[in-house]
């Protein structure tokens, strides 16, 4: 770890001027032979760049699955992730189109593009550099070596979840529906915290044999900053790659960027386990003394609560999202493929400790119609908000 702070004193981590931190030397060594990312590159305590190196060495078909806290990660214009120790040393490259596809709330990604960080983690954006601090220590940095990256077409993704929601996309690799199906949108406002509760349905997608995910959100996006900060209720969360049905939930705070963004890198916390019939609070809070958003997910039922806070966002013309979105593989979805039915209540939006008087608007997305029946998008406020979308399940 490279010490920023005081470690004792972990929030003091995101006053750090980054603009003035100096980062080492990258020593790119081009005759290395390119390694298989086999599930989400993420900064590990446990793992050092020595091990990594040892590994590599070993083994004829080099594979990678974490990398050592410190580490500063650099994606290139020709598709090529390579990752670097923190003293600027080549841990190893990989091909993005080779790297195994992990599942994120908006459908699977590239696992050079997707990054697990301990929960509390704190990142900032400064010239096409992202740095993430966890308690006082940059733990990762991640580069993007120009404005435009090429991607091979076999792992080409959407632009936006929303607007291209039910088309068939390579559905060998990806997901024959890919999308948002229903959720509820705000008028425009300046927020600084925004808060829901809801219960993990009790009926869970029962298409047996298919790699499907389904995730349920609160979250918040603002023109000109790519992407959604949002807790997220995920279904079917997989970030090994691998063939396997998780038939569970969990919980977790994303930062996430478009896949076709420059910037392709979406982070997330520690994910915790929800059981069918947990209530859980997705909350966004702003902190005025930091200026930064802290995003949590919470299990109301076992108390646990997970975490992270970003720069990424401002606090000012924010639309509000109560989200249902889905991504299957191998078949054509059917309503089996969502879970039932979720109310989003407790619903509290504010700025300076007062209401915002937003209007909520519900929608059910037109590409969602071929697929999935019985579909509704409520917005009630008699006695209160809430937010009801009906599956038909």
């Amino acid at each position: 770890m490279v010490p920023m702070v005081n470690a004792a004193d972990a929030n003091s981590a995101y006053a750090v001027d980054v603009s003035n931190l100096q980062l080492p030397q990258l020593q790119f060594d081009s005759s290395q032979t390119k390694v298989i990312v086999t599930q989400e590159l993420s900064p590990s305590q446990n793992v050092q760049s020595s091990q990594v190196t040892a590994n590599l060495v070993a083994s004829k078909n080099p594979t990678v699955s974490t990398i050592p806290y410190g580490s500063i990660i650099y994606h290139s214009d020709n598709g090529v992730t390579t990752v670097f120790d923190s003293t600027g040393k080549q841990l190893f490259a990989a091909d993005d189109a080779k790297s195994i596809k992990v599942s994120t709330p908006h459908g699977e990604s590239p696992a050079t593009f997707v990054h697990e960080v301990p929960s509390g983690s704190f990142s900032k954006e400064v010239d096409g550099k992202t740095y993430i601090f966890y308690k006082g220590n940059l733990i990762l940095t991640i580069i993007n070596g120009n404005d435009q990256r090429s991607i091979k077409t076999d792992i080409k993704n959407i632009a936006d979840s929303r607007t291209d929601g039910g088309v068939a996309i390579n559905s060998a690799l990806l997901s024959n529906y890919l999308g948002w199906i229903e959720y509820s949108e705000s008028t425009s406002a300046t927020v600084e915290r925004f808060e829901s509760t809801w219960v993990a349905p009790l009926a869970t997608p029962t298409n047996s044999g298919v790699r499907e995910s389904v995730a349920i959100w609160n979250g918040i996006e603002r023109t000109g900053v790519d992407g959604v900060m949002q807790p997220v209720l995920m279904w079917n969360f997989c970030p090994y790659g691998d063939t396997q049905i998780h038939n569970n939930y969990v919980g977790a705070a994303w930062d996430y960027h478009t896949i076709s963004s420059p910037n392709k890198d979406s982070l997330h916390s520690t994910p915790i386990s929800v059981s069918p019939g947990d209530t859980v609070r997705g909350t966004l809070q702003w902190s005025s003394t930091y200026s930064c958003w802290l995003i949590q997910f919470n299990n109301i039922r076992t108390g646990q609560t997970t975490a992270y806070y970003t720069t990424r966002f401002p606090r000012d013309n924010l639309k509000l999202y109560m989200t249902l979105e889905a991504s299957g593989a191998g078949i054509k979805p059917n309503n089996n493929s969502l879970t039932g039915s979720i109310t989003f209540n407790n619903i509290i939006v504010q700025n300076q400790g007062v209401t915002v008087p937003v209007t909520f608007t519900g929608h059910i997305w037109p590409g969602a119609s071929s697929s999935f029946t019985g579909l509704e998008a409520v917005v009630s406020t008699n006695p209160q908000l809430q937010i009801f979308l009906r599956t038909g399940r």
